[in-house]
């Protein structure tokens, strides 16, 4: 039986409020892709020491959860009143943008990333910004947070980037376990999965966008 209802509705229906957060953590999850930034990670905190390289990752993942927190907390309003933005309108945009990213992601490799010399500027540039919080995590965040609310959204950021902590701190341990292949397989299927869920989000804006137009088209099933 929970089979069959999982196939129905999915996790973020069958199992309440609990489903809901985990659903959407593992979409943030899946937008910040901590797996297949491993090698990026690695590179980066290289000439780092043990005790050095804990610290920049501690940081970057506490900058990059912050700014989540923020977007959750005022991202609604700043659409609002800052932007004159509606919902459809970020989900026709930022399912774009997230496809653009998916496919690059898919297509090739990112671009090679400079080492500074500050390790708290190599903590908040280009860790923490953007590559584990780019435009896309921040389209995600304003979106799911007018879905579910702040405060569940609050609690998806803190399950998705336990997650991300985990993998940031033991990204060198990973790079070894997993091997530079597995890592980009799984990174490409993570890319694979984010596309199909931006254009599930271009099709949501713009059923929301024909529905005002049109009042009596019903939404697909």
């Amino acid at each position: 039986m929970s089979l069959a209802m999982l196939s129905e509705g999915g996790i973020a229906d069958w199992a309440g409020p609990v489903g809901s957060v985990i659903h959407h953590s593992l979409l943030l999850f899946a937008v910040i892709n901590p797996i297949g930034n491993i090698p990026v990670y690695v590179d980066l905190t290289r000439e780092l020491e043990k005790r050095e390289r804990a610290r920049v990752m501690n940081l970057a993942v506490l900058i990059a959860f912050s700014v989540v927190v923020v977007f959750a907390l005022i991202g609604d309003w700043s659409l609002s009143y800052l932007f004159n933005v509606n919902v459809s309108e970020l989900e026709i945009a930022g399912g774009i943008l997230l496809f653009i990213v998916a496919l690059r992601g898919i297509l090739a490799y990112g671009a090679a990333y400079e080492h500074p010399k500050d390790r708290v500027m190599v903590a908040v540039f280009p860790i923490a910004f953007p590559i584990m919080v780019g435009p896309g995590a921040l389209t995600i965040t304003i979106i799911t947070t007018q879905a579910i609310g702040q405060i569940p959204m609050i609690f998806t950021a803190v399950v998705a980037f336990a997650i991300v902590f985990l993998i940031a701190r033991n990204a060198h341990r990973l790079m070894r376990l997993i091997g530079p292949y597995a890592g980009t397989m799984v990174a490409k299927l993570l890319y694979i999965f984010l596309a199909a869920k931006a254009v599930g989000m271009v099709l949501e804006g713009v059923g929301t966008f024909l529905r005002q137009i049109f009042p009596h088209v019903q939404p697909l099933p």
